[in-house]
């Protein structure tokens, strides 16, 4: 694809590529044949996400800088083997292509297609529009909002998401945000799925309403992010994993992982990166599968009755700092902060016949029985009794820690050989907190520290999959030492004196760990949007052992318009050609860096460091004058 024109034949198919020289994007100078190279690398990726939907292309036939247009219908130029189905709408029948091959897909990227948006459903056998097989959540940044902010509300719907077995595919949007993609199953229809997704945005809005907003109006939107639930709308389409976006630059929707949306510095990527990941033979992130199917037009998985409309009790977020003066042993317990699912345990043994059932059941009354079998022996400790225990599942990752994305591998898997292979592969554990009742005895208005003498009093089995969680130290400090260096997410703090209520709670707080730590300025990024033409980030660095600076990512947060104003004036009487950080610096970083003197001292706060020794959700806290570069001390990498 090197010529003006050429004729090729893909999977059969006679394709005539013309205009191959053309700049479709001509900020970066990509041509055309780049752009169909890009997507037949793509296709046995890509396709599979388009398949079996009615596609809606965006077109800039003429480059980026032109004005673009949507397309929905096939026109008469489309070659017969394209597939295509009808529809009637309201005013208006159009007929929809198909793009279930590679073919079709270069065939559409031939004609300026740049962007392919489609819905969550697919049609099904006849051409009748199916339920959805999918659910996506679309987080826009309002202005004034960093891409690793939005993420940090990804991560906390990912978690809701989990409460209902549901894993979740992030795809950084190649425009400004954030979509996550959920699989669904039998009986979730296409207003269910906006029902849930906009529970879920409500609820996050009434957590933070100054960071998160669930409502349509863009003027409320700044400095928060829409949490976009109407995208679930049988009539509401959005751009496909893998889609180029009509950007200056060629981005992409490019399917990441949770480790990526934690680390810091994240940002949109280009096709050359997407490309670069699929040529590493790296295995590609996909939607989860959906979970076990429900009976249609069903309640979100009902709980049944009895024991069994159990609410578990929540713990409202705090801070550290917060949190601290109050810290008496006395009134409150800790225990290290777990980064599972929560499952309310329901188990009966009968000593006589040496039966038993255990069931477990998310917070949102979801049924997980089925996807952990390794949990369903009721342990020997508790043979002859029944009851139920508020724990949560876990999968351990190689550093001992809890990890999410290694216990996402075994979210929504139904067919019993998956299950079980996975059960192999990523075994899970069972971290017990608390007991709510205990043959036929309700304790829930028992005290915590009554509970907890319950609890501890359970003999389980040594080496077992299900265990007491051992409280963390008595004393504050203690506590959250403990719990970094363990590798945990911080830790929840509850009253002894607490009863157990379901819903959140301010007698059950949660405490995430920040640290607070001196940097280096070695250079900066420019910005995007309200930003645009200053400062988005600055590249940080601390003191190596033997001499330089070692880079531990970027800061885009927490900045006032006046500390932004200041650092622009400072910096740019800095400006250098060259790296202060050696070759510690990602090329990714590195790519549109501007290199300063390494002579001013700031400070920023973080939650962890990752394992390349990386600052995690960094926050700039100000600059440091009263200090200089060598009286800045250096940090151990892969831990905080």
């Amino acid at each position: 694809m090197t010529s003006h024109n050429t004729a090729v034949m893909v999977e059969g198919k006679r394709l005539s590529l013309t205009n191959l020289d053309k700049i479709l994007y001509p900020e970066s100078g990509t041509t055309k044949a780049e752009v169909l190279q890009y997507f037949t690398a793509v296709g046995p990726l890509m396709v599979p996400l388009l398949a079996g939907r009615p596609v809606t292309r965006k077109r800039w036939p003429d480059g980026t800088s032109a004005t673009p247009f949507f397309q929905k219908n096939v026109d008469a130029s489309t070659p017969d083997w394209v597939d295509r189905r009808t529809m009637t709408h309201s005013s208006k029948t159009i007929t929809y292509p198909l793009v279930d091959d590679l073919a079709s897909l270069v065939y559409f990227a031939q004609a300026g297609s740049l962007e392919f948006h489609v819905p969550q459903w697919r049609f099904g056998e006849g051409g009748a529009p199916l339920d959805p097989d999918r659910l996506v959540i679309d987080l826009d940044p309002g202005p004034g909002v960093t891409l690793e902010e939005c993420a940090e509300v990804a991560l906390r719907v990912r978690d809701r998401l989990a409460d209902r077995g549901l894993g979740a595919l992030p795809v950084t949007s190649g425009s400004k945000g954030i979509h996550l993609y959920a699989g669904v199953g039998e009986g979730w229809t296409a207003a269910r799925c906006v029902e849930f997704a906009k529970s879920i945005a409500v609820e996050l809005e009434r957590e933070t309403p100054k960071s998160v907003i669930s409502k349509m109006t863009r003027a409320e939107r700044a400095g928060r992010v829409f949490v976009d639930w109407s995208q679930n709308s049988a009539s509401k389409t959005t751009v496909s994993p893998y889609s180029l976006r009509g950007t200056a630059r060629p981005t992409v929707a490019a399917p990441r992982t949770w480790d990526e949306l934690a680390h810091p510095g994240l940002r949109q990527l280009d096709f050359r990166e997407v490309l670069d990941r699929i040529a590493g033979g790296g295995e590609q992130p996909g939607i989860p599968s959906a979970p076990e199917a429900e009976p249609a037009g069903a309640a979100p998985r009902a709980r049944r009755s009895g024991a069994d409309d159990l609410v578990p009790m929540l713990a409202s977020a705090a801070t550290i700092e917060d949190f601290a003066p109050q810290a008496d042993p006395e009134v409150w317990a800790l225990e290290p902060k777990l980064d599972g699912i929560r499952a309310l345990v329901h188990f009966d043994h009968d000593a006589d016949s040496g039966t038993s059932s255990v069931r477990l059941v998310s917070r949102s009354g979801l049924d997980l029985t089925a996807g952990y079998p390794e949990l369903l022996a009721v342990p020997e400790g508790l043979h002859g009794h029944s009851g139920v225990l508020d724990g949560e599942i876990v999968s351990l990752g190689d550093d001992g820690a809890p990890s999410f994305g290694r216990l996402q591998r075994r979210m929504g898997l139904t067919k019993p050989r998956d299950v079980r292979a996975a059960a192999e592969q990523d075994p899970v554990l069972l971290e017990i907190f608390d007991v709510l009742q205990l043959d036929g005895t309700s304790l829930r208005a028992k005290v915590y520290r009554d509970r907890r003498r319950v609890l501890e009093a359970i003999r389980l089995d040594e080496g077992g999959a299900w265990l007491v969680l051992a409280l963390a130290p008595a004393d504050f400090g203690e506590a959250l030492e403990s719990s970094r260096t363990a590798r945990m997410e911080g830790l929840v703090a509850k009253r002894w004196d607490s009863t157990y209520r379901g819903g959140r709670s301010a007698a059950w707080r949660k405490l995430k760990h920040f640290s607070d730590l001196e940097v280096v300025l070695g250079g900066w990024q420019p910005g995007e949007g309200r930003r645009s033409g200053g400062i988005g980030s600055l590249l940080l660095g601390v003191p190596e052992v033997g001499g330089g600076l070692r880079y531990v990512g970027k800061v885009g947060t927490g900045f006032s318009d006046a500390a932004l104003t200041r650092l622009a004036q400072l910096l740019g009487d800095l400006s250098v050609d060259s790296t202060p950080f050696g070759d510690s610096v990602p090329a990714a970083d590195a790519r549109h860096a501007h290199w300063v003197r390494p002579e001013l001292v700031g400070e920023v706060r973080y939650s962890e460091l990752t394992g390349d020794g990386r600052l995690r959700h960094p926050s700039w806290r100000g600059l440091r004058p009263d200090k200089s570069p060598d009286q800045v001390e250096g940090i151990l990498s892969g831990g905080a």
